[in-house]
């Protein structure tokens, strides 16, 4: 009998501690996924699905999400950027690459009213060692596509974050 008894109140205890289904803040905790899967959810949202995040950048309550944007044309694609606003953990689309404010053959700028984005792309040319935007050093971001076992390409970019709005004239590329 006090197997029984002991089993049973076992039983209520561990389902009482679960989380399984609890809310919190007005949300079931089984709704609730890593900030990747929700970012893929939101982009999904605004026909960007199935698309492969490169990197992503946290900035006060903005989220800049670099992504792989495959050209229909082929097996090319380019990096190009999804701005997320997250307000109370909720995340919220702001622009994406129809909000481009400019592009060119290297570079792609997005404005918006508090900040500028700059991305430069200077396409297979390994000789680049720094690019400054508006006298600032950029962050490089380097990531590799493996087409087979024996075969990958590596990608390299560069992106700022500025309060003013940079021109074409403002980007610098250094070279070795």
């Amino acid at each position: 009998m006090k197997k029984i008894f002991f089993s049973l109140l076992m039983l209520f205890v561990l389902v009482g501690c679960s989380d399984e289904g609890k809310e919190y803040d007005g949300k079931k905790s089984t709704d609730t996924g890593s900030l990747e899967e929700q970012i893929m959810n939101v982009m999904a949202e605004n026909k960007l699905k199935n698309q492969e995040i490169i990197d992503y950048d946290l900035k006060d309550d903005f989220i800049y999400v670099i992504f792989k944007n495959k050209h229909e044309s082929g097996n090319t694609h380019n990096p190009d950027l999804v701005i997320l606003e997250n307000k109370e953990g909720k995340l919220k689309w702001v622009a994406g690459p129809e909000d481009r404010t400019g592009s060119s053959d290297t570079s792609m700028i997005f404005e918006r009213e508090d900040i500028s984005v700059t991305i430069t792309l200077p396409f297979g040319d390994k000789t680049i060692k720094e690019v400054k935007v508006l006298g600032e050093s950029a962050k490089a971001v380097t990531y590799i596509e493996h087409f087979t076992a024996n075969f990958s390409r590596e990608y390299k970019y560069w992106i700022t974050y500025t309060k003013e709005k940079p021109t074409y004239e403002d980007i610098e590329v250094i070279t070795e």
